[in-house]
């Protein structure tokens, strides 16, 4: 039993140490776009190292989020199956590359910059994200390898049975408020995903363009509040429309190959091991 649950202890050390290391660059990119005198001296807030970070700034917490819901939804002692552990990999991975590129560019500008004017918090948050996302990697690396087996077989199952993200909240909400509102609320939204004809499990594509529109228009809208009202209609339109095709990438990526939607009208197995 204790070799069984081997890779099962691998993954959450490998989910909880990536996740830990996006929270750092989350730090990272909070001080440097929010404290101001940070932000001023920061040798990346110019293109083209701020257009790299700030799509990855974009495109985490689309990563992130289903990869935390997933390693809490599953956090039990039980073995988790072969269909969540494939998503929380996947999530893990896909958020270091992220990391990976947003820091690359930190660093290119960074060797450019003019010693005196680098702040130093910059430097020791940049510094701190990197080590943690070279630990991350190596563990998420050695986890994948410890499940290679069951995400072999895993191939076989057809793409309907295995859960997506909503399937996860409902797990997860029934395990931290069993029969309560919210989770009696959480299970018939997860059943009306698969019966809506408006559902975005049947219209995945269109729910993609959909949010990424809305997330477009939304920070657009938010930058113009932050900054100052847009020179015209012609730049807001542009911005907009980069947020939302990096936006609309992030989420595409994300029901292809990191299980944020599965085919309507076929449930997903409780355990695929």
């Amino acid at each position: 039993m204790i070799g069984a649950l081997a890779p099962t202890r691998a993954l959450r050390r490998a989910g909880t140490v990536t996740l830990a290391a996006e929270a750092m660059f989350a730090a990272l990119c909070l001080v440097t776009t929010q404290v101001q005198a940070v932000r001023l001296t920061n040798p990346w807030h110019a293109d083209p190292y701020d257009a790299v970070v700030s799509s990855v700034i974009l495109v985490l917490p689309v990563v992130a989020l289903p990869t935390l819901v997933r390693l809490l939804a599953h956090r039990g002692p039980a073995l988790v199956p072969a269909a969540a552990a494939r998503a929380v990999l996947a999530g893990c991975l896909t958020g270091l590359a992220c990391m990976a590129a947003a820091l690359l560019a930190c660093t290119a500008a960074l060797l450019g910059a003019d010693e005196d004017g680098i702040p130093r918090l910059a430097v020791v948050l940049l510094a701190g994200s990197a080590v943690a996302g070279v630990a991350a990697t190596g563990l998420v690396l050695r986890a994948r390898e410890l499940w290679s087996p069951a995400l072999a077989r895993l191939d076989r199952v057809p793409a309907a049975a295995r859960p997506d993200l909503a399937d996860e909240l409902a797990t997860l909400t029934a395990s931290l408020l069993p029969g309560s509102v919210v989770a009696r609320g959480a299970a018939w939204l997860d059943k009306g995903l698969d019966a809506w004809r408006l559902s975005p499990r049947r219209h995945p594509w269109a729910a993609v363009v959909a949010a990424a529109t809305a997330a477009g228009a939304l920070v657009a809208q938010w930058h113009a509040l932050r900054e100052g009202p847009w020179a015209g209609a012609a730049p807001a339109l542009v911005f907009a429309t980069a947020v939302a095709v990096t936006v609309g990438a992030g989420l595409a990526a994300g029901v292809a190959w990191l299980g944020l939607l599965r085919p309507a009208g076929t449930r997903p197995a409780e355990q695929l091991a």
